[in-house]
């Protein structure tokens, strides 16, 4: 069973975008606030779903059937699994409990398909690419809000931080929006088939 490794971006070139419009701010405070403003925005929508196939181990001790929770990309920790699906693409009900996806003896195949949430480590800014380039405005403007909200600074400015943080705050509602009511549907809106596809 091969994996394709989810391609991770950084937040450099969203930084080089905001820095003349910071005078005096140097480059590795926007990276923290954008890096801020990226862990921020995926913890508060649960929209950056990586897709990644398990296999069924049978535990003889207890009546589940168990697998470990596929290991998220290099610098992401997993916020939520959001669903288990069998190889024919029947949804399997499932706990998770530790670093272990619990489910009954009525899953039919060996393999199953893991949707879970992920998140940049704390001080980490890496992100698979399709969600930097899809959000990329929304963490701009949690970035900003965060940087013109800084007091006593060259580049303060609360009016504008003001406008940006509503545009953020905005962003992360329909995000939001869009991951539950696709999850109703069978799984997080954002979700794309890199990194989670059988071979």
């Amino acid at each position: 069973m091969e994996v394709e490794p989810v391609a991770t971006d950084n937040l450099g070139p969203l930084a080089k975008l905001i820095l003349p419009e910071l005078p005096g701010c140097e480059d590795i405070v926007i990276r923290m606030k954008l890096g801020a403003a990226l862990r921020e925005f995926c913890r508060e929508t649960n929209a950056c779903v990586i897709e990644m196939p398990a296999k069924k181990i049978k535990d003889t001790h207890i009546f589940y059937n168990f697998t470990l929770v596929p290991p998220p990309p290099d610098g992401m920790v997993i916020g939520s699994v959001l669903s288990v699906c069998d190889s024919n693409g029947y949804d399997v009900s499932f706990l998770v409990s530790g670093n272990k996806i619990l489910f009954n003896s009525y899953c039919s195949t060996d393999t199953v398909k893991v949707r879970f949430s992920v998140c940049p480590k704390a001080g980490g800014e890496a992100c698979p690419e399709w969600f930097v380039e899809r959000y990329a405005e929304a963490i701009t403007a949690g970035a900003m809000h965060k940087l013109l909200s800084m007091t006593n600074k060259p580049w303060s400015d609360p009016n504008k931080a003001a406008l940006y943080g509503a545009e953020y705050a905005d962003a992360i509602s329909e995000a939001s929006y869009r991951s539950v009511g696709s999850q109703l549907a069978g799984g997080a809106e954002s979700a794309v088939p890199q990194g989670g596809i059988f071979m």
